[in-house]
């Protein structure tokens, strides 16, 4: 038996004490592992005890293998570690079971050589007019700062249309059959939360940032042959398999949130999903919501909706974000507003007043004030105590505006990928002093703000692991640059989890049921091949999950570990 924490022993034996008691023994003991517990008073344990959904006993095994009954099902650890239940705080879910069959994706490609090759074999397959869509290219993995043209991809596609979004969604690259399709000419203006980019003479250049986007979507045919039903249930399956047990779906629809509880009435959802609904402007959809009232906790806990998320602009890669001033690397620009700061005001006074919290968007430093300051006056002339309102990326913030997040009680909601893809190019937007506020995830710490850790990515690349690994060590996969890029404001690993696990859950009101591993709260726990408390950083992004406890039930096992239960 390990030399635990006195208080930790005395928890573990007052809660078999309790079960002696009730003469009712556990259905599960999960036992012989490293539990890392993001419980302050017991921070490591070896085995766990559950009874139906909830853990009953936490401690070391010796104790609670004796809890054990004859019908409690027992799986050996093995000296594995085990966390809570891995929570990603930003994640578009439908999306991300999307089928993908009937487009290009551009995830792994290094360079803008590997996307141009990758569509020439695509189109190569295709009738002359056919259209080709795809996403997932991005400026950060291709360590470059100049933006793909529409003649390069003409001369790999010049008989059909093609439209790939990239930038994590915030930018489309065109060719010229599909701006033409499009109606995109030197005289389209831009939509006025969004930008056709251009060259001296005015002719797009195939780049269409944030809303404009909608240009070219309105006219391409869909490549989307699944519901949203089904593609949720390809999303958790996915979500399992990297050990998370929950999701908040940051900017989803009713129609998934139906869809959720179509899941929940066939016994078919092993998971937990906070929906937060996307709303533009008040109007119909936001009273239909009001209307509505809030979802808390329905089907065990399986599905909370209890909050609205607003883009307040765009991002800093597409030079969408609104700065105070222009940005570094291209003066004529300063990004776009996408909703109205008396917008925002409006939508939350409206959502306070009706039971609902706000995610907002913000990542450019004036997007962040505008968000600041709608805040500051909505609190104001409604003082809700604990509203648990959030900014989703945070990403630069003017220094003097980072304590007002902490004034507010704001969380920040960051995306940890985001700054090891971005760090090539990011300080040449905004400059050596306005990146001082950027991705400033220790000085919010700091200052006393909860993080919540997410991923707002696809398929490739929403793993946990890369997300902790880039907390911890602010590297590329790679491992550059060797000392971290800007290294103070990393992480410790402990916060990082914290971020994925507790602090996920405070930040969905759920914090007394999820997000540590103690008595009294409902039984998800992720086990690792690694220990991630301990290996060396690199090894974080080798690690996987080998199996997932939702509610004190299996719901994913690697295959190579069926000898683990007994």
């Amino acid at each position: 038996m390990k030399n635990f924490p006195a208080i930790a022993v005395l928890v573990a034996l007052s809660f078999v004490m309790s079960a002696c008691r009730t003469a009712e023994p556990p259905d599960l003991i999960l036992t012989n592992g490293h539990i890392v517990t993001v419980n302050p008073d017991q921070p490591e344990a070896e085995a766990v005890a559950v009874r139906g959904a909830r853990i009953i006993a936490v401690g070391d095994s010796e104790t609670i293998d004796k809890m054990r009954g004859e019908q409690t099902e027992v799986i050996d650890l093995a000296g594995k570690t085990m966390v809570p239940g891995l929570v990603d705080g930003h994640l578009h879910f439908p999306g991300l079971g999307s089928d993908r069959s009937r487009s290009i994706q551009l995830d792994d490609t290094q360079n803008v050589a590997e996307a141009l090759a990758l569509i020439k074999r695509r189109v190569a397959r295709l009738e002359p007019g056919e259209w080709l869509a795809g996403s997932g290219w991005h400026l950060g993995n291709w360590g470059v700062d100049d933006w793909p043209t529409a003649a390069q991809m003409d001369r790999v596609a010049p008989n059909n249309p093609v439209s790939v979004r990239g930038m994590h969604g915030h930018a489309s690259w065109l060719n010229s059959k599909a701006l033409a399709a499009a109606g995109i000419t030197k005289d389209r203006e831009d939509p006025s939360d969004g930008i056709i980019m251009r060259d001296a003479s005015r002719e797009p250049t195939g780049i269409l940032i944030e809303n404009a986007q909608w240009i070219v979507r309105d006219v391409m045919p869909s490549t989307q042959t699944e519901t949203v039903k089904e593609r949720i249930r390809k999303s958790i399956q996915l979500s399992l398999s990297y050990g998370f047990t929950g999701a908040h779906d940051i900017g989803t629809s009713l129609d998934a949130v139906e869809a959720y509880r179509e899941l929940i009435a066939e016994k078919d959802m092993p998971f937990r999903i906070n929906a937060v609904i996307r709303i533009w402007r008040t109007g119909e959809l936001l009273d239909k919501l009001m209307e509505m009232g809030p979802i808390i906790g329905e089907g065990e806990h399986r599905l909370t909706m209890r909050s609205v998320k607003m883009s307040i602009d765009g991002a800093l890669g597409a030079r969408g974000a609104a700065m105070l001033q222009p940005y570094s690397d291209e003066p004529s620009a300063s990004g776009v507003i996408r909703v109205e700061p008396d917008v925002l005001y409006n939508i939350l006074k409206q959502s306070l007043a009706n039971g609902f919290t706000a995610a907002m968007h913000g990542i450019g430093d004036r997007g962040n004030r505008i968000i600041l300051d709608a805040v500051e006056k909505a609190l104001k002339e409604n003082p809700v105590q604990d509203h648990r309102m959030r900014v989703e990326h945070a990403q630069i913030v003017a220094l003097e505006d980072i304590p007002r997040f902490a004034a507010s009680d704001l969380i920040a909601s960051f995306q940890w990928i985001h700054c090891t893809l971005d760090m090539p190019w990011a300080e040449k937007r905004v400059g050596p002093e306005r990146i001082k506020g950027g991705y400033a995830w220790r000085t919010f710490m700091d200052e006393g703000i909860r993080l919540v850790g997410g991923s707002d990515e696809g398929p490739r690349t929403f793993s946990p692991f890369m997300g902790l690994h880039a907390a911890v060590t602010r590297q590329d996969r790679n491992g550059n640059p060797p000392d971290g890029w800007y290294p103070e404001q990393r992480l410790t690993r402990l916060e990082a989890l914290k971020s994925y696990t507790l602090d996920a859950a405070y930040a969905s009101f759920e914090e007394e049921i999820l997000g540590s591993i103690e008595p009294g709260k409902l039984a998800d726990f992720a086990v690792l091949s690694k220990d991630i408390m301990s290996i060396p950083a690199e090894e974080i992004l080798q690690t996987e999950a080998v199996m997932t406890i939702v509610g004190g039930k299996v719901v994913f096992k690697r295959e190579e570990l069926s000898g683990l239960t007994r």
